[in-house]
């Protein structure tokens, strides 16, 4: 059975990810022994989160406080998926080229594991969102960037 907290998450998980402009995103790169890395990442405002599932993780609902929320998932070359462990690095820089280091806190739930941060937002400003991923056993980071404005 599915924890409630996960189906709300992945609800709101799901709620930005269907905002225009902001489609499925994820990366793909190349891991060892032919396998790759997806790395999916979304930014969404916490006022989508419910008030339980808010405080079981200790995240704040504000319409001035967004969510990163990260995951790392190996495919290996018979295409079968897995989520792995990693340490994430974030950054959100802002319009005035401000940069705020993100404290990830990672969450398992069953198979599924993410990272998630909270960060500040002005309505409507671009953030800028640089992150750096180490999975399990990887000795190179694998870099991103991508900007998003967030909106309540």
């Amino acid at each position: 059975m599915i924890p409630r907290y996960f189906l709300t998450l992945l609800a709101a998980l799901l709620i930005g990810l269907s905002m225009p402009l902001s489609a499925e995103q994820k990366k793909v790169f190349d891991g060892p022994n032919g396998s790759e890395y997806e790395v999916h990442y979304n930014a969404f405002t916490s006022t989508f989160l419910e008030p339980d599932v808010a405080r079981q993780y200790q995240l704040i609902r504000s319409r001035a406080l967004g969510v990163l929320n990260i995951s790392v998932i190996r495919v290996a070359p018979d295409g079968s998926r897995k989520a792995v462990g990693a340490v994430v690095q974030a950054t959100a820089t802002n319009e005035l080229q401000q940069p705020n280091h993100l404290s990830m806190q990672q969450v398992r739930e069953g198979p599924a594991i993410y990272y998630l941060a909270q960060f500040q937002f002005e309505e409507g400003k671009y953030l800028r969102f640089d992150f750096t991923v180490y999975p399990e056993g990887a000795v190179e980071g694998l870099k991103h960037r991508f900007s998003q404005a967030l909106y309540n």
